[in-house]
């Protein structure tokens, strides 16, 4: 007997790495500061952004920052040049999206130091009001291609 499920929820966007230079300032003690983990996930969703965003004629959304929660894992200790962050795109709703940061390092392995889940609202220049989000937008925000909008 098989028993019936709910449609499939939007698949996740595809994974963008990018890399942040760690300073002497980031770390308190021997260890990186666990605040800097929620600058590093806001330096790369900039970065993110304006890799699918700054494009001629494009709409930048305003995206706020809503709710976010840090799943801490381990520490990263001094010595320690650089830390990557996987930025992705986890579902888009009508006027906000959930973006999930995994940070770590190479010198620690493929396992994230901590993960980062943030729900963005997409707001107005006047930062008050929500706008819905385009199909356009919804395409760039999931790494699907124009035809698939």
């Amino acid at each position: 007997m098989s028993v019936p499920t709910a449609s499939a929820p939007e698949a996740a966007g595809p994974v963008h790495r990018v890399r942040i230079p760690l300073r002497i300032s980031d770390f308190v003690g021997m260890h990186v500061n666990n605040v800097r983990f929620q600058e590093f996930s806001q330096d790369a969703r900039l970065m993110w952004f304006r890799d699918k965003f700054d494009v001629p004629g494009s709409r930048v959304p305003i995206a706020l920052a809503r709710w976010m929660e840090i799943d801490f894992r381990q520490v990263i200790g001094m010595g320690v040049a650089d830390v990557w962050v996987d930025v992705q795109v986890l579902r888009v709703g009508r006027t906000s999206f959930t973006m999930r940061t995994s940070i770590g390092t190479e010198s620690m392995g493929d396992e994230p130091c901590a993960v980062v889940d943030t729900v963005l609202v997409v707001a107005a220049a006047d930062e008050k009001t929500t706008l819905e989000i385009t199909p356009q937008e919804r395409a760039a925000l999931l790494g699907l291609g124009e035809e698939q909008a």
